[in-house]
């Protein structure tokens, strides 16, 4: 028998509920009475909190959480501040989902439907922890439509866990962001005949993009992780933005980490050097739905030959200097300043030092 132990009443549930209860809490059922309490609020539910449980009685069924289940926390919490919506939602998610993709999306248990069928994979995964960790899923929803529409099942299948594996993000729209590199012009590196500044959409058709992921240099146009700009060439990086029904080939060399597709939109760009682009930092990456480009990095400042030559060759100014990290750095920067480049590098003049002393005595400035 329950009791509430604010009013000593029996609170009645059908017998095969609390032979449940039973076999989820023996402790409790030693021949005594176990006596919960319910708190007053216009809907609650009778629950349980013993050891690393908790059960929760909605509808005649009683739902128990282990404690080491991603939604127990927000169930526990919920309870104690009597938000039993809260409580109903985190345990019966497929109430929440039901809203979303005009109806074409639930969830029952863990377990994701879309449009009726099962769902399986990363991406469902994701989005059931997501809906029961109290994120909304509605960037999850936008990018599987896109990614259904894509003819190809290969495509669907993997690409989603492409993207979790190289931490490249999801734009609220459903599209994703990746990295391409490029020459100081922005043409591409290969034919250096494709404009990839940035507000540009490249686009070519999807028969002439190589669907072979074991062909691993061909066709299409590319797309990589930041884990594989340093081993491609070019002086500039990029960020595209690709819907994922365009997403043609996972080539699978260099651990998958670069693809094919037959259209992007160059939306922004980092610093040129692969040591300089930085990961994106979330899963949603909420900047990306109107052209907000990423501002590039600025130029690494130094006092070496090399530094001093490349603001010489960038600024224009006759070349004065000697040895090899002096030309080195000239020739570069003449080279970004003919491209029209952002400037790599910065000479910035040596501070001067002072020598140790002790306090009152002070140091000797140079003239």
């Amino acid at each position: 028998m329950l009791f509430d132990i604010s009013t000593g009443q029996r609170i009645f549930i059908p017998d095969w509920v609390e032979e449940q209860m039973r076999q989820d809490f023996p402790d409790f059922y030693n021949g005594k009475p176990v006596r919960i309490k319910v708190k007053e609020s216009k809907m609650s539910y009778p629950f349980i909190i013993q050891g690393n449980n908790v059960t929760v009685v909605i509808g005649n069924k009683p739902h128990t959480i282990s404690k080491t289940h991603i939604t127990y926390q927000k169930v526990v919490d919920a309870i104690k501040a009597g938000d039993w919506e809260t409580v109903q939602n985190v345990i019966e998610p497929k109430k929440v989902v039901l809203d979303y993709g005009q109806g074409r999306v639930s969830i029952k248990g863990e377990t994701l439907y879309w449009d009726g069928e099962v769902f399986n994979g990363a991406l469902a995964t994701r989005m059931v922890n997501m809906l029961s960790e109290g994120f909304s899923i509605e960037p999850m929803i936008n990018f599987m439509e896109n990614l259904l529409e894509n003819p190809s099942k290969r495509s669907v299948d993997e690409l989603y866990t492409f993207l979790e594996k190289n931490n490249l993000p999801i734009t609220p729209d459903g599209h994703f962001l990746a990295y391409k590199r490029v020459r100081g012009d922005y043409k591409d590196c290969h034919s250096g005949t494709m404009d990839n500044s940035p507000g540009q959409i490249l686009t070519m058709a999807r028969n002439k993009v190589d669907d072979n992921q074991n062909n691993t240099c061909s066709y299409g146009l590319h797309f990589c992780s930041q884990e594989y700009l340093k081993h491609f060439g070019g002086e500039r990086t990029v960020i595209v933005k690709i819907n994922p029904r365009d997403v043609v080939s996972i080539p699978s060399d260099y651990d998958n980490t670069k693809g094919r597709a037959c259209r992007y939109e160059v939306i922004g760009e980092v610093g040129v050097n692969p040591d300089d682009a930085e990961e994106f930092t979330q899963p949603v990456q909420s900047n990306a739905n109107n052209n907000t480009y990423v501002a590039p990095k600025a130029p690494k400042t130094g006092s070496s030959e090399f530094y001093r030559g490349y603001t010489d060759g960038f600024t224009g100014i006759t070349y004065s200097g000697s040895g090899k990290g002096y030309s080195e750095g000239y020739d570069k920067g003449n080279n970004d300043r003919i491209t029209s480049a952002t400037p790599r590098y910065q000479y910035v003049e040596p501070k001067a030092t002072y020598p140790n002393v002790t306090w009152p005595s002070s140091p000797s400035k140079p003239v």
